[in-house]
């Protein structure tokens, strides 16, 4: 996609906001003051690969499977 065309769509997208919050996440991105990535925090809050499993087994068995 040629880059005019991306950067009007993104114009006509931000005219069209009407959420406060969004605004000024964009408003943060374009002065670089965005959050810095918190590696502690989300790995406190991750599931180990034992709790992975168990929800994805019992979102497969949730599923209307046909037999």
């Amino acid at each position: 996609m040629d880059i005019a065309v991306e950067k009007k769509e993104i114009i006509q997208w931000i005219n069209s906001l009407d959420n406060p919050f969004i605004i000024e996440q964009i408003k943060r991105i374009r002065k670089n003051e965005s959050e810095p990535f918190d590696f502690e925090r989300e790995w406190k809050q991750g599931l180990s690969i034992d709790d992975a499993r168990k929800k994805t087994a019992d979102f497969i068995k949730s599923l209307p499977w046909k037999k």
